[in-house]
């Protein structure tokens, strides 16, 4: 009964045209955040944060100044907006390895290479050198940055069985590593013009991880 009451009230939905409507204005939305975040994105990778304002993205984007702050409390939180979708994406990735990872080779390669081939646009690489301080903030107070240290620290204590460490601190800090090295490595030779592609990256990391936890 509770089944057809819902249908009934979803079929009115419809004949009054409230679904479509609601529908519409949910992807207009869903467009103007994305039009402000690529926006955000693009003067935050050619000026970096400090130096963007609100009136340079609504400038640009020909949004009005009430609509941004309808979506964004000031430059600050569209940037930890960014880094949040950056991170789940990175979150994604690692996921999908993990699934697909018979070793632990495999899974640190492929989790480094995945994330080297994310950030490795020549805007990604602009954002991170701009801002580095601001990335490094943003990134370790993101719950999404959080979730992906306890994954591999369950994974690391339980699924891998490394025989290496014991001590349930140690995983936890070996975790961190593994979250916090690659970006560190993806500057310095990003900033010291050192012209590495993802895959030999990612194969040192894996190699220098692997001797490791393995050893």
């Amino acid at each position: 009964m509770e089944d057809k009451g819902l249908q009934e009230f979803l079929n009115v939905f419809k004949m009054t045209g409230i679904e479509p409507i609601l529908g519409k204005r949910a992807s207009q939305k869903k467009e103007v955040r994305k039009r402000l975040m690529n926006e955000g994105l693009a003067l935050f990778s050619s000026h970096g944060l400090e130096k963007t304002t609100v009136s340079d993205i609504v400038e640009n984007t020909k949004i009005a100044r009430g609509t941004f702050y309808n979506y964004f409390a000031d430059t600050q939180s569209l940037f930890d907006a960014i880094i949040d979708e950056l991170n789940q994406s990175v979150k994604t990735v690692i996921q999908k390895t993990r699934r697909e990872s018979k070793n632990i080779y495999d899974y640190l390669y492929g989790a480094f290479k995945s994330y080297f081939d994310l950030i490795g646009t020549s805007e990604m690489i602009q954002f991170h050198i701009l801002n580095q301080a601001q990335i490094r903030q943003s990134s370790y107070q993101s719950d999404i940055i959080k979730t992906i240290v306890k994954n591999l620290n369950r994974d690391l204590k339980s699924d891998f069985k490394i025989k290496a460490f014991s001590e349930k601190y140690e995983f936890l800090l070996l975790s961190f590593m593994l979250v916090g090295t690659p970006p560190e490595l993806f500057l310095a030779t990003h900033t010291s013009d050192i012209n590495l592609s993802s895959d030999q990256l990612a194969t040192f990391l894996a190699k220098l991880f692997h001797k490791v936890l393995m050893e």
